[in-house]
């Protein structure tokens, strides 16, 4: 029991730690993973405009040179300072979080190149469609929201051609409502540049995937920037869509309607992501945390984007229910041992079950020892009389293991719920822990974690010889290094969990005599 759940912990701390999913210098390119998703919706892009040059943007001789204007846009949640220059957004900052410094998180990173909402009409190139200089119907700097604001711009060319970008900002959303028009051209690309989706790492807090990710007709599809094949792919459904994304923040946009998003490597360390509209397509574009229920309410299937894990069946309960002890005691870190003192009781059969079997199986040994040295030379008749051992006094070898297996779905679950819930982020428990996602800065909890792991091994009846024994005595020290640096919410849940263990196993040893 203790190897499997020991090596199940090191194999995700470990790769967390080794691995984490963000993207170095560009490399030769690898072969492409984009196969893995259903037949027909993966397609390779057909007269898409020219990916983003090299080089910074420079607006063309053919487009008019005139003075990039600024226009601040003011809501409770987000300060947006869109550019004329483009129709683009050059700054994004969140209001209600914060960076190591303590100022407000920018979604706008990245100064160069394709820049969010860049609206690139077909037969114009992305460079043209980035210095196009628009007129706003706005006479002041800066929008102060209160309930609603429209920010029409409009680029008239020379030549009849026009492209219209309609957007309403709200209060209490860090969704905008956009339309498109384009006069004189089929049809567009609408792209979230590569400079959007917060992807930050001042923190460190951001494990996982970084780069573009896209939802299309219920299939989830990350893409590495190093091992896309092409420079750039294309995902088509009937609902669905895509986003720069980070651990805790995005950039997405979502058509009203059917999707069809291309993701490109670009010039950036992850690329840049957009949709395909016809003429007076609407869209929405969300820029901020990936809060769930905030996420929900809006549609699109946009709460897709919150990664429960393997077993997202099981991981949006349990983030519910820590919801909802939340709402109650006000506090993350109660919640969390709240959640982990129900899911103990729900176990707690199958947790008796399996310490009562390793009891048993501790009594046999000297029994299975005498046998070891009877049949020493016989391999087979040994595993027969063990067998018969096992059967006369009722004890299943497997016994152990079985119902902690049974529990594995709800460990990774919840793992998966505490190591990504923005909602710990900068929530406090108590004392020195002022940030769930954060690891403990004293490594007070990491240190009681191991040292619950080596008193939980003391206590646990074993069937491993002493030397075997004393190697296991390793795993809670190796356990302790890895969880250094993860959450705090989640080293709080083992502590917990290992806690109430020790009382179980307590009372096994005490009371139990089968």
């Amino acid at each position: 029991m203790l190897i499997a759940v020991g090596l199940s912990i090191a194999v995700l701390a470990l790769f967390s730690l080794l691995f984490p999913s963000r993207p170095v210098a560009p490399v030769p390119v690898k072969a492409a993973k984009t196969a893995d998703a259903p037949a027909g919706q993966v397609t390779e892009p057909a007269a898409l405009p020219a990916a983003a040059p090299a080089a910074p943007v420079t607006a063309p001789a053919a487009i008019p040179d005139v003075p990039e204007r600024l226009i601040t846009i003011e809501t409770d949640l987000y300060t947006a300072v869109i550019s004329t220059r483009g129709g683009v957004i050059k700054s994004w900052k969140l209001k209600a979080y914060k960076d190591d410094t303590g100022a407000p998180i920018e979604m706008v990173v990245f100064k160069s190149g394709l820049m969010p909402l860049t609206v690139a009409p077909d037969g114009m190139n992305i460079a043209s469609a980035g210095a196009v200089p628009y007129q706003a119907d706005v006479a002041g700097d800066t929008i102060n929201v209160n309930g609603e604001a429209p920010l029409v711009l409009v680029y008239n060319a020379p030549d009849g051609t026009s492209i219209t970008k309609s957007m309403k900002f709200k209060t209490g959303t860090y969704a905008v409502d956009m339309k498109v028009d384009v006069t004189g051209f089929s049809g567009y690309n609408l792209y979230m540049g590569e400079s959007f989706g917060s992807l930050t790492t001042a923190d460190k807090k951001d494990y996982g995937h970084v780069g573009p990710i896209t939802f299309f007709d219920g299939v989830t599809k990350k893409d590495e920037k190093d091992d896309m094949e092409k420079d750039t792919v294309e995902y088509s459904g009937t609902t669905g869509w895509t986003a720069i994304s980070d651990k805790y923040f995005m950039a997405a946009v979502a058509p009203d309607g059917p999707i069809r998003a291309v993701v490109s490597k670009g010039t950036s360390d992850w690329g840049y992501v957009g949709v395909t509209g016809a003429p007076g397509a609407s869209f929405v574009v969300y820029a901020g945390p990936k809060e769930f229920d905030r996420l929900k309410a809006l549609g699109h299937d946009l709460d897709a984007a919150v990664d429960f894990g393997w077993f997202t069946f099981i991981g949006k309960p349990l983030f519910v229910a820590l919801q909802y002890f939340n709402s109650m005691v006000a506090n993350w870190g109660w919640a969390i041992i709240i959640v982990t003192i129900i899911i103990k009781v729900l176990f707690a059969p199958l947790t008796h079950k399996s310490q009562k079997s390793m009891k048993r199986m501790q009594k046999l040994q000297p029994l299975f020892a005498e046998l070891k040295e009877k049949h020493k030379g016989d391999p087979q008749k040994l595993n027969i009389e063990m067998m018969e051992l096992y059967k006369k006094h009722k004890v299943n070898p497997m016994g152990g293991c079985l119902p902690m297996l049974v529990q594995m779905p709800v460990f990774f679950a919840l793992y998966s719920v505490l190591n990504n819930a923005i909602e710990l982020r900068s929530a406090p428990f108590a004392l020195w822990i002022t940030d769930m996602s954060a690891k403990d800065p004293y490594y007070v909890l990491p240190v009681l974690m191991g040292a619950s792991m080596l008193l939980m091994q003391k206590m646990t009846p074993t069937s491993m010889d002493p030397m075997q024994n004393r190697i296991m005595m390793i795993m809670p020290v190796v356990l302790t290094f890895m969880f250094i640096n993860l959450p705090s919410g989640l080293v709080l849940y083992f502590v917990v969990s290992n806690l109430l263990s020790m009382a179980q196993q307590l009372y096994i040893n005490k009371y139990v005599t089968d």
